[in-house]
C-alpha cells in the first residue's frame, strides 16, 4: 500500500478520487498493481514494475502507440522511482477482461455481435499504425520468414519432423513464386485475452510482444484462434485458417488464398518457437503442437508426402 501511495504522490495522482484507494496485485512475470477508487468499478490506475531492458523497451513502445493510435490503447502516465525500483504508471480503462465477460455469451447472436467487434478493433488497430508503417517499412518475402521461425522452431525442439520438413519445403517453394509482401508490425499477441471489452468501446493492452514479427495475417490468427467460436478440438481449430474472416483479411492485404495455410504455418511454428518456452505457456504450447500436427495431417491429403 505505501508503495502504491508513493508512487501515486510522485506522479501527482493522488487526487480526491482515490484517498483511500483498494489495491488488487497480479502476478505474472513481473507485479502489476490495480488501483481501484472509493466508488470505481474499474481501475483508475495500473502500476507494473520495470524489472529489465525489456520492460523499458516495452513502455517505449506504448507510448509510441499511444501517440499513434490514442484511446486504442491505454494512457501511459509515465515512470516512477520507489526505493531503488522503477514502475511504469498508465491510467486505467473502463470495460471487462475477458474472463469476466465469457460467461456473459449465452447465445449464437451474442457471441457473433461481440466478435465482429473484436475483429473491426484488430482492423482499428492496424489501420491507425498504417501510416507510419508505410513511410518506414519495406517488403518482406514470406518463404524466407517462414524459413526463419521454422529455424528457431527447430532450435527449440532439437529435431526434425519429416513430414513438417517436407511440409515447410512445400510452402517455402509455392512462397517464393509470390509477390513479396507488405511489412506490418505485429502486435504479437492480440487475443481476446489482452483486449478490455465496454459496451462501446475496446482498448488493447500488453505489448510485451509487439513486432515481434512484420509477417502479415500474424495477429489476425492469434486473434482467430482465442475467439469463442474457435473449437478447443485441435484438428477443428487447424480450420480457422478457411474462416471468412482470414480469407477477406488476406484479400485487403493482397495475399493470395493460396498463401494463407502458408501464413498460417509461419504463425503456429513462430509461437512454438522460444515464445512459448517455459511453464508459463506449457499448456498452451502442448495445445498448439496439437494443431500444428492437425494441419499437418490436413495438408498430407495433397501430394507433397506421396
Amino acid at each position: 500500500m505505501l508503495l502504491v501511495k508513493q508512487l501515486l504522490a510522485a506522479g501527482g495522482l493522488a487526487d480526491s478520487k482515490i484517498t483511500n484507494p483498494s489495491i488488487a496485485c497480479i502476478s505474472t512475470t513481473r507485479p502489476i498493481y490495480l488501483v481501484f477508487g472509493e466508488h470505481s468499478d474499474y481501475p483508475e490506475y495500473v502500476i507494473r514494475k520495470l524489472a529489465g531492458d525489456h520492460d523499458f523497451e516495452t513502455h517505449k513502445v506504448h507510448n509510441h502507440l499511444y501517440k499513434l493510435v490514442g484511446n486504442q490503447v491505454p494512457e501511459p502516465i509515465g515512470i516512477y522511482e520507489y526505493e531503488g525500483a522503477k514502475y511504469d504508471i498508465q491510467r486505467g480503462v473502463k470495460g471487462t477482461p475477458w474472463f469476466q465477460i465469457k460467461s456473459k455469451i449465452r447465445n449464437k447472436k451474442t457471441r457473433t455481435r461481440l466478435e465482429k467487434e473484436l475483429w473491426q478493433s484488430l482492423t482499428d488497430f492496424h489501420s491507425a499504425i498504417a501510416p507510419e508503417v508505410s513511410s518506414r517499412t519495406k517488403d518482406l518475402q514470406p518463404d524466407e520468414e517462414l524459413l526463419k521461425v521454422y529455424s528457431q522452431y527447430l532450435e527449440t525442439e532439437h529435431q526434425a519432423e519429416v513430414k513438417l520438413q517436407k511440409l515447410v519445403e512445400l510452402a517455402v517453394s509455392e512462397l517464393n513464386q509470390m509477390p513479396a509482401c507488405c511489412a506490418v508490425p505485429q502486435h504479437g499477441d492480440f487475443c481476446i485475452n489482452n483486449l478490455i471489452i465496454d459496451a462501446t468501446h475496446i482498448t488493447v493492452i500488453d505489448f510485451e510482444d509487439f513486432s515481434i514479427t512484420t509477417m502479415p495475417m500474424y495477429d489476425h490468427f492469434t486473434l482467430a484462434l482465442s475467439l469463442p467460436s474457435c473449437s478447443e478440438e485441435p484438428r477443428l481449430a487447424a480450420n480457422i485458417l478457411k474462416d471468412p474472416r482470414i480469407i477477406t483479411a488476406a484479400e485487403r492485404l493482397g495475399i493470395s488464398t493460396n498463401a494463407i495455410p502458408w501464413h498460417f504455418l509461419h504463425h503456429i511454428l513462430l509461437r512454438l518457437g522460444p515464445w512459448s518456452v517455459g511453464e508459463k505457456r506449457a499448456k498452451y504450447r502442448l495445445w498448439l503442437k496439437q494443431v500444428l500436427g492437425s494441419f499437418i495431417e490436413a495438408q498430407a491429403k495433397g501430394s507433397f508426402l506421396q
